[in-house]
């Protein structure tokens, strides 16, 4: 069996996605760079590998995937090592709920619409968008509410053990939390501010993801 190739910047939310479903099954993969910054995800080569120019594309045994929840379900079912979704359908579910909620909701309102415009155009030497930001703060409280509801009282998405679910939401909450707005709303979800140190103790999130 091949090892796995990931196309993508290390630094995008559903890049490290894959790596942790990847890290947490225990499997060596190849990360093949796709500048972010450089906009290098819209040039030919890798509009091959993804139509929309988005990140990652992933390769295995000769086949090729795209859409970072695919892949991890994929990740999950071909490779050998802890199952990565629950075994109860209402646990399943609720990981299933989880993912599309940050893929439909929590990306476009965390990432796109604060820490861009808050943090990475600033850093490229361009100006913030405060109505922009100021417009996606109840749309990201909302995500983070919703998520703590769906949290609940168990120590992860998937219940007494990490899911596809908690790889999914800490890329995307990290960010969040390194804006002035998602310190002040990760204040005020204690749970999710419990379970985000869970995650970052792992050896999977330290690997991939190191002092986010």
């Amino acid at each position: 069996m091949s090892q796995p190739i990931v196309y993508g910047d290390a630094i995008s939310t559903y890049v490290r996605s894959v790596r942790l479903a990847l890290e947490e099954k225990g499997v060596a993969h190849t990360l093949v760079a796709v500048d972010l910054v450089k906009s290098q995800q819209l040039e030919k080569e890798h509009l091959a590998r993804h139509p929309w120019g988005k990140m990652p594309a992933f390769e295995h045994d000769g086949n090729s995937f795209y859409e970072a929840s695919a892949i991890m379900r994929y990740v999950d079912e071909a490779f050998p090592g802890p199952a990565l979704m629950p075994a109860t359908p209402v646990e399943r579910i609720r990981v299933n709920q989880v993912m599309s909620i940050v893929d439909s909701y929590g990306y476009p309102a965390s990432i796109t619409n604060i820490f861009i415009p808050r943090v990475l155009v600033p850093s490229l030497g361009g100006q913030t968008d405060e109505a922009q930001v100021e417009a996606a703060k109840p749309k990201a409280a909302l995500f983070l509410s919703e998520i703590t509801r769906l949290l609940g009282w168990d120590s992860y998405y998937g219940g007494a053990t990490v899911s596809l679910a908690d790889l999914h939401v800490l890329p995307v909450l990290a960010y969040l939390r390194a804006t002035p707005e998602g310190q002040a709303m990760l204040a005020a979800a204690p749970s999710i501010g419990a379970w985000m140190a869970r995650m970052n103790e792992r050896s999977s999130v330290q690997a991939v993801m190191p002092g986010a």
